[in-house]
């Protein structure tokens, strides 16, 4: 009987045990990316691809359902949706809308169509925002 125990005593120790230390493999999820947010003031860096080589600079602002240039009685803005990647900022008519009397940077009229186009949006590698479809693009970067 002894023998027997004996016998028993050293299975259990050839027995594998379960290893809770750091060195014991884990399983990792896969992190759900934000979708990106558009909150906060924006400068256009680029516009289908290229860089806006002009002698001032383009401002955005926009909160979470609209980006707009300003001032606000220019009435210059697309309402957005984003949904993960998903950009849509349908168009908009101005039709028939007193707005201020102001000129705007010409490159505006082509920044609303390409924003109309878009149906996509991504981080860049330099941390701007892409905002792309149809062939068409606007880079965005925070100010």
């Amino acid at each position: 009987m002894i023998r027997k125990l004996s016998l028993l005593l050293l299975l259990a120790g050839c027995a594998p045990t379960q290893d809770n230390s750091d060195n014991a493999t884990r399983v990792e999820t896969p992190a759900i990316e934000a979708a990106i947010g558009l909150e906060g003031n924006w400068r256009v860096a680029g516009l289908d691809g290229k860089p806006i080589d002009a002698p001032y600079a383009i401002a955005l602002v926009a909160d979470e359902n609209s980006i707009w240039w300003e001032p606000e009685c220019a009435l210059q803005y697309r309402d957005y949706s984003i949904s993960g990647d998903t950009f849509l900022a349908p168009m908009r008519s101005n039709a028939n809308l007193e707005v201020c009397d102001i000129g705007y940077p010409e490159e505006l009229a082509q920044i609303w169509s390409a924003l109309e186009d878009a149906d996509r949006i991504e981080r860049t590698p330099e941390n701007g925002v892409l905002i792309s479809g149809n062939g068409r693009s606007v880079t965005l970067f925070s100010q």
